[in-house]
């Protein structure tokens, strides 16, 4: 179980210490492992929580605010659309998270059926993984309103 204390160094400063938040929503725990590997990066990205089900994800989503969602769309239970959906009512329009889709399922039907649903970005596991990353540091949602 992960501690939800944060511990903080004195010497850095908020800008490097606040980095973002990632939900990884995946059931496949080979891949969470690799996901967690490569969008580690400390004061930049952290994988502040997991989830392999529709509600676990849900719980998560409830329990503390997220920057970035990355959601697989078909789960050990039930399905990240629908966790796209909730998410994109839970939190505030000035404070919508990055909605990034890691699939299998790269279809243009999925693709649009998550668009719609809230996604901000659609990537097929196997040909896009290497973007991820750079979607999750530097992405930004369409969903929050420009300042």
């Amino acid at each position: 179980m992960m501690s939800t204390v944060e511990l903080r160094s004195p010497d850095l400063d908020d800008s490097v210490a606040a980095g973002r938040r990632i939900l990884l929503i995946e059931d496949s725990a080979v891949l969470t492992r690799r996901l967690i590997d490569l969008l580690s990066e400390p004061g930049r990205v952290e994988v502040a929580a997991q989830a392999t089900t529709q509600s676990e994800a849900l719980s998560q989503l409830q329990q503390s605010a997220f920057d970035v969602l990355v959601v697989d769309i078909e789960l050990a239970e039930g399905n990240g659309v629908a966790v796209i959906r909730a998410a994109r009512q839970l939190y505030p329009p000035d404070a919508q998270p990055l909605i990034v889709v890691l699939t299998n399922y790269a279809s243009d039907f999925v693709r649009d059926h998550c668009f719609a649903a809230g996604a901000d970005y659609f990537l097929d596991k196997m040909r896009d993984i290497a973007l991820l990353k750079a979607v999750v540091v530097d992405g930004h949602s369409k969903w929050t309103p420009a300042h």
